[in-house]
């Protein structure tokens, strides 16, 4: 590749990676944005973010209301997600069985796919009590502190390990749990490892425990999580141990129902810590 070509698909992909930025900023609680608002909370200039809005417009991945001139998501997602769901018709799937989990372990169920450098909440399944962990199914979860995200990385290639490491804020603490270190994040993916599934306490919200487990697919390689949040001030140590046997469980369905199958080395290390 020559140089030329090296610095093209160079800004190609930083322009992609802003476009991205931006997109995440659109949520139920702030379906529209002003352009000037936008460029402010992605800290590019409005330039900038007029041109790569102008390229979403295009594409019908964005659209301009005529009269507010606010920007909004575009009927072309809507087209995207109804071929992913009918091509890989995940959340069909992993619904029926996080409603099972929930009804088993008595708390707040979600399932999640990666995202680059965040964890993506793409199901979601609520027990019948007061007193629950509400999960925002548009907030990105940071893969360094949730269980979520730990098990994802965990359970990775070590080139999407490094590669998010590399992009990951690491230093971003949410709670006085949250891991603050490369080499402490990485322990405890080791932890992980050894138990199959990933426990995070604290780490992301002050009352919220995770416990999350793989979903591998027809290679043996993880696509996606199953995790319950469960409130901490109401967790055990029979229960953690119960509801980590749950999801546990839950994985395996998960895997299976999708068509694939987990290592023999995950269901090794779920029988010898069983």
């Amino acid at each position: 590749m020559t140089d030329c070509n090296a610095r093209h698909s160079g800004s190609t992909i930083k322009a992609i990676d802003k476009a991205m930025n931006l997109l995440r900023f659109f949520s139920p609680d702030q379906p529209e944005h002003r352009l000037s608002d936008l460029a402010r909370a992605a800290e590019i200039d409005k330039a900038t973010t007029m041109r790569i809005l102008g390229a979403l417009v295009l594409g019908g991945i964005v659209e301009q209301h005529p009269e507010t001139k606010k920007y909004r998501l575009g009927t072309e997602v809507l087209r995207l997600a109804r071929i992913r769901e009918a091509g890989f018709p995940v959340v069909a799937v992993l619904q029926p069985l996080l409603e099972e989990l929930t009804e088993e372990v008595g708390e707040s169920t979600h399932a999640c796919l990666f995202s680059g450098k965040d964890m993506t909440t793409i199901a979601i399944a609520e027990p019948r009590r007061s007193t629950r962990v509400f999960i925002d199914p548009v907030q990105p979860l940071p893969v360094h502190a949730t269980a979520s995200g730990q098990v994802y990385l965990a359970h990775a290639d070590e080139g999407i390990v490094s590669d998010v490491l590399r992009r990951l804020n690491i230093s971003k603490a949410y709670t006085d749990a949250t891991v603050k270190s490369e080499q402490e994040l990485r322990q405890r993916l080791d932890e992980i490892r050894k138990n199959g599934c990933a426990l995070s306490s604290r780490s992301f919200e002050d009352d919220v425990t995770g416990i999350a487990a793989p979903i591998f697919d027809w290679h043996g390689k993880i696509q996606a999580t199953i995790s319950a949040a469960c409130v901490s001030t109401r967790m055990t140590p029979e229960l953690e141990r119960e509801v980590k046997k749950a999801v546990l469980r839950a994985s395996i369905a998960a895997t299976r129902a999708m068509g694939g199958e987990p290592p023999n080395t995950f269901l090794k290390k779920i029988r010898e810590n069983a």
